[in-house]
């Protein structure tokens, strides 16, 4: 587990630093839930994250929640193309045959797509948490494909 751990760091840094071609990005992620996302880069190779979403897909109860990301981003020497990950954290509300809240410790990981001459970019990313007031403990099965207005 060590030596995977490892290799996996060196395969992280090893990747170089760029510059996605837009500042700002407006869209819709789907997946696990439904919602809308805004992406701001603060420099070439961080940006930051909102989510608001809608889980309307569980059996006996809705969630909605909103969710921070700062994200790190990497080149992986395609034109277009990045990978990137970050810690976050999300909060919201629980309805339905249980009402509670939701807060949770974020993590994210992706691949990003910037369309070239057109002002979109498409991605997809798995969103794991640590969920720690109502259904307590540790949420794999986030996953979402986000299209996204570039400005």
């Amino acid at each position: 587990m060590k030596k995977l751990f490892l290799v996996a760091l060196a395969l992280i840094l090893s990747v170089s630093a760029f510059s996605q071609n837009y500042k700002q990005a407006i869209g819709l992620r789907l997946g696990t839930s439904i919602g809308a996302s805004y992406k701001h880069f603060l420099n070439s190779t961080q940006a930051i994250e909102g989510i608001l979403d809608l889980d309307i897909f569980e059996k006996d109860q809705m969630k909605i929640k909103a969710t921070g990301i700062y994200q790190f981003h990497f080149d992986v020497n395609v034109d277009g193309l990045a990978l990137y990950a970050g810690p976050g954290a999300s909060v919201g509300l629980f309805l339905g045959d249980t009402n509670g809240v939701h807060v949770a410790i974020d993590g994210m990981a992706g691949i990003e797509y910037k369309f070239d001459n057109v002002p979109l970019a498409l991605s997809f990313d798995w969103n794991p948490k640590v969920q720690i007031i109502t259904n307590a403990g540790f949420k794999p099965a986030n996953f979402g494909l986000t299209l996204r207005y570039t400005f």
